[in-house]
């Protein structure tokens, strides 16, 4: 069984061609049939035409649904049965030693410059040098006014900006933005955290290059306290 489906799995094409063959060369022969009936004028001549009209019909009717019984057995039937398109079992080889492929961090050359994809991934985007905060510092606690301080040194630059969202949330809210260069410096400006509620919070550099192609994000977390008052 199995190899009567596979045979007509393999010529199938094959099948459908010789079919369809069939069909038209007696089609052609039941026009001819009928055009001489048409043309009869004796009942002996009408009745052998009807004959070569019959058989012809027949053939035709008998390989159409010898197709379409091909097109449900390829179709339906034969993938449904196992054991008819057998996959060859790869054969383990015991004697191969196992070996270690140890990859080494790649460094992603852009037109901004070196920027170490595996540094930017740990670090939430920060790259020391290019894109990093001096204050604060990632799990820094502060309260009042805040020094804004860090770098944003990279070719190409477009513009940065500054901005804040609570820990839960992703409502990001900015603070300040700037287009110049800052090499571990201020970033001109001061925060105000003391109209906030305390508790923990997130800040971001955000970089953009002149042509608007956006930057990881660099971004740490810090503890908002409340404002102590004498």
């Amino acid at each position: 069984m199995d190899a009567i489906l596979r045979f007509l799995t393999q010529y199938e094409i094959l099948f459908y061609i010789l079919l369809g063959t069939v069909i038209l060369v007696y089609v052609r022969k039941v026009y001819l049939a009928w055009r001489d009936w048409s043309e009869a004028l004796f009942g002996l001549e009408k009745e052998l035409a009807q004959r070569k009209i019959n058989a012809g019909l027949s053939l035709v009717l008998f390989s159409v649904l010898v197709a379409i019984g091909l097109f449900v057995i390829n179709t339906f039937v034969t993938p449904s049965v196992p054991g008819v398109f057998q996959v060859a079992t790869p054969t383990v080889d015991m004697t191969v030693q196992p070996t270690l492929s140890i990859e080494t961090p790649t460094v992603e050359t852009t037109t901004q410059g070196l920027i170490p994809t595996l540094s930017a991934f740990l670090n939430k985007g920060c790259v020391p040098g290019q894109v990093n905060w001096r204050n604060p510092l990632d799990g820094d606690g502060v309260s009042g006014q805040v020094e804004l301080s860090g770098t944003v040194n990279i070719p190409n630059l477009g513009y940065w900006k500054i901005e804040y969202s609570p820990v839960d949330r992703d409502d990001w809210i900015g603070i300040l933005v700037g287009r110049e260069i800052v090499d571990n410096a201020s970033f001109g400006s001061s925060w105000n955290s003391a109209d906030l509620t305390p508790g923990d919070y997130r800040l971001r550099i955000v970089v953009f290059t002149n042509q608007q192609e956006k930057l990881p994000e660099c971004e740490i977390k810090i503890l908002v306290k409340a404002v102590q008052q004498n």
